[in-house]
């Protein structure tokens, strides 16, 4: 198949805004035909994808929203409010609003998880899902522990008492306390990220873990990685793979942060896979 042309001059992306039951929402949008919209990872906004749109624009009708809590979009005072069956609601509705009746899904870490039980709920509206690093396969709380602890004000108390016994960081190695230290900072910039992912009791958080129910889905299902991806990603794509059987795996050249970084090898093949 010939590669789609991407021309030089860039289409103007839509910055947007609409009320909706759980709140506002933010999002970016840029041309027209299939729609394709986007959905960004943990501990990004929709501006991950800015790269993405500006090249798929040209062929498609892309958009990226602001998860609720993230970004530009509203962030809720009742953090009990956060699940993922309540991003799904504001996808619908925000779909709804645009007479969206058909869509590519594209979703990166939380993103995908989205993604996927918007599939799950609407497999007759959603054409395709590519995910990459998807969570929400397995209810695994070990696995966030670490960022458990950290995002406890707690945390915060012990990193400073032992800041001036941490050695400083040599480039490429850094020390165990800025690794930590790292984090926190960044569970602060996304505290929507922390309640969703590992801040909700157990009884809440395992019905909307898809896991299971992954097989039954007809649409095709693409998984994105880096060829040079850590062990952690390769596990999410391999647990994907277990659960969707008809799935695909493409590894593309990059590492862990293929949405950010690898943008032109994104938009490339999918641009192949959509075939406008």
């Amino acid at each position: 198949m010939e590669p789609l042309f991407w021309p030089d001059i860039s289409l103007p992306v839509r910055n947007l805004r609409r009320k909706f039951k759980r709140g506002q929402m933010f999002w970016r949008e840029v041309g027209r035909g299939q729609t394709v919209v986007f959905l960004h990872g943990s501990w990004h906004d929709g501006d991950q994808w800015s790269d993405v749109l500006v090249r798929l624009g040209h062929h498609y009708h892309c958009v990226a929203p602001d998860l609720i809590g993230f970004g530009e979009s509203q962030r809720l005072k009742d953090k009990s409010a956060y699940s993922i069956a309540m991003q799904v609601n504001t996808l619908a509705e925000l779909l709804a609003s645009l007479r969206v009746d058909s869509v590519v899904l594209v979703g990166h870490s939380l993103g995908a998880w989205v993604a996927t039980r918007y599939a799950l709920r609407y497999p007759e509206q959603v054409k395709a899902v590519c995910v990459l690093e998807p969570e929400g396969l397995t209810y695994d709380p070990q696995r966030w522990r670490k960022a458990r602890w950290l995002a406890n004000p707690l945390a915060g108390l012990w990193l400073s008492l032992l800041k001036p016994f941490a050695r400083q960081p040599r480039p490429g190695h850094p020390t165990a306390w800025w690794k930590n230290n790292h984090l926190r900072q960044l569970l602060k910039r996304y505290p929507a990220a922390c309640r969703l992912l590992f801040q909700r009791r157990r009884k809440d958080l395992e019905p909307e873990i898809v896991g299971t129910q992954l097989a039954g889905l007809p649409m095709a299902m693409v998984a994105l990685q880096g060829e040079g991806a850590g062990e952690t990603s390769r596990q999410l794509t391999q647990t994907f793979t277990m659960a969707a059987p008809r799935a695909t795996v493409k590894v593309l050249p990059g590492n862990d942060e293929l949405p950010s970084y690898e943008a032109d090898a994104i938009a490339e093949f999918l641009g192949h896979w959509l075939k406008p």
